[in-house]
Formats: structure tokens, C-alpha cells, sequence
């Protein structure tokens, strides 16, 4: 059986994460994990203090992934690329599979757009979009229809995220559930991620596994 991690945010990129890339991939070798997929805030808090050209953007936004493929390659890790989005307009947040470079290009004019302008750009570029924590906090609004799949289990300690609302709400619209731990912290490492009986090396492995339900959830409950 392989763990996988869906969901962790690393500092080079993301200013909440309080774990560079290396200290991260170090915890994940750990605990135990075979992959790890770096999600990334793609918000424009973030992004757009950063570099004077899209290019230039893209590259600043890929440093915290290439930093933590570096790392996991030695340790024996598979590290896979993922973002996750927030909305200027909304509280809520979309962890992004499969994103292709060019994505990143054109992301900056998706920030004031609504959950279904992303979701109907998303599948122009083959993007699987999974909205995470969808009741976070009570501030975030579930959009099963602008969503491949929901983030169901998120056990993230500093926030309250109604688990239990999330998996009632992705039976209630037939879709696939995941959990990951959204680690910023030491505290976080593990604490969710997807369990496989075949080891998850590439995102469309993931896929595989999360669509043809052959995953356990972590964190409590299982699919």
C-alpha cells in the first residue's frame, strides 16, 4: 500500500507555509509517504507581487515545486506539480491536476472571474478541478457543479472544515470524494492523503485511482 499527499503548501511560494520545500519532503520521508503532490496558493496576493512578465511569474510560481522535486528525488519521493486557486470574489478555493505551464500564463485574468469561468477554462487546458474544504470556516460555498470531485476530508487543525458536510454533499451529487492534509506546518504532515494499492507516480494516476475509486481516504474515513 502507498500514501499519497494531495494537498501541502511549501514557503518559497506559499507565505502561509512556515516549511521550505527540503523540510517538507523531509517530513513526508518520514511519515512514510511515495508521493506528494506541491498545490501552491495561485492567488493574486501572492502571484502578482511577483516578477514584471508572465514568464517571469510562471517561473517565480514553479520554484517551490522544483525545490521539492530536488529534495524528493533524493529521498526517494515522487513530487508532482498542482495548484491551488482562490478567487478574488469568493472564499472558496480549487486545487487544479494536470495544469500545464501555459495555464500559468493566463491565470492572473481568471482572478476576478466565478467558480464556473475557472472550471470552463480549466477544462480548455484538460485541468481536473477539486474544490477543497468546501464549508471551510462557514465562509466557503460549495460548487459541486464547477468541481470534478471535492476535497471531503481536510483535517487541517486550525480550521473547521465540516467534514461530514462535504461527504454529504459529493454523495448527494455523485462525486468522487478525496482528502488531503493542506500541511503548512509540522503539525499537518500526514494527517490526510489518499491511500492506493498501486503506487501513484504521475497525476493521471492519481486520476485513475480517484475516479475509479480505488483510493482510501485518510484522515478518518474512507471512500
Amino acid at each position: 500500500m502507498f500514501k499519497t499527499e494531495t494537498h501541502l503548501h511549501v514557503s518559497e511560494v506559499s507565505r502561509c507555509s512556515h516549511l521550505t520545500a527540503a523540510e517538507m519532503m523531509e517530513y513526508y520521508h518520514k511519515a512514510g509517504f511515495s508521493t506528494v503532490f506541491v498545490t501552491d496558493h495561485l492567488n493574486p496576493a501572492y502571484y502578482e507581487d511577483h516578477g514584471e512578465t508572465p514568464e517571469e511569474r510562471a517561473d517565480w510560481f514553479m520554484s517551490g515545486f522544483e525545490n521539492a522535486k530536488k529534495a524528493g528525488y533524493a529521498l526517494g519521493i515522487n513530487v508532482i506539480f498542482a495548484t491551488e486557486m482562490h478567487l478574488r470574489g469568493t472564499h472558496n478555493h480549487y486545487l487544479l491536476y494536470n495544469v500545464p505551464r501555459d495555464f500559468l500564463l493566463i491565470a492572473p485574468t481568471l482572478f476576478d472571474k466565478t467558480p464556473a469561468d475557472l472550471y470552463a477554462k480549466a477544462k480548455e487546458y484538460g485541468i481536473t478541478v477539486v474544490q477543497a474544504h468546501p464549508f471551510r470556516d462557514g465562509n466557503c460555498t460549495p460548487t459541486p457543479e464547477c468541481a470534478d470531485a471535492l476535497e471531503v476530508i481536510n483535517p487541517n487543525p486550525r480550521h473547521e472544515n465540516f467534514d461530514d458536510k462535504a461527504i454529504e454533499i459529493a454523495k448527494k451529487h455523485s462525486l468522487p470524494m478525496t482528502s488531503g492534509s493542506d500541511a503548512h506546518r509540522p503539525e499537518d504532515i500526514g494527517n490526510g492523503g489518499v491511500i492506493t494499492e498501486k503506487e501513484i507516480k504521475t497525476t493521471n494516476d492519481y486520476l485513475d485511482a480517484l475516479f475509479g475509486g480505488k483510493l482510501t481516504l485518510m484522515g478518518g474515513k474512507e471512500q
